[in-house]
């Protein structure tokens, strides 16, 4: 009984920066929103991963094999976690009606020895660009791919 407490503790109030989906964020902020997004200077974040399994843009991607794809939609993200953007930009919390970039963070899921992490950014009614972070059990960065879509 101790022991489940004391697990639950260490699980509940461990620092967000060792997640593998803030390494993700950590990697996204630093790489690749400098190039695509620098004349932003305020976007919107969302806090808290998403557990919504949309991954199926994966399938544009060509640093994956068919078989990979596939398990990469199909597997269920594991739970929710917190993470934080660690950027120069002013960071607000993300509010429906704004024009501003939004920048969501998925939950990891694992696919044979690789996580993915999928990072969204977009604005309503103009696009929709997708990261998928591929990462190793230590959280380096394996590899990227960039998709998009007009919205």
């Amino acid at each position: 009984m101790i022991k489940l407490a004391i697990l639950s503790l260490l699980t509940t109030f461990t620092d967000p920066g060792t997640s593998l989906e803030q390494k993700a964020c950590d990697y996204f902020f630093s790489n690749l929103f400098k190039n695509e997004y620098a004349d932003y200077k305020v976007i919107e974040f969302d806090n808290q991963t998403d557990t919504t399994r949309y991954w199926g843009i994966v399938h544009k991607c060509s640093n994956w094999d068919n078989k990979t794809k596939g398990q990469i939609v199909s597997v269920t993200p594991e739970k929710s976690t917190r993470v934080t953007a660690n950027t120069d930009v002013r960071v607000r919390r993300t509010t429906k009606n704004s024009g501003r970039l939004k920048i969501a963070v998925w939950t990891k899921i694992k696919v044979d020895d690789s996580y993915f992490v999928l990072i969204g950014a977009y604005r309503k009614l103009r696009f929709a660009e997708y990261f998928f972070i591929e990462l190793d059990k230590d959280g380096n960065v394996i590899g990227t791919c960039k998709q998009g879509e007009i919205i």
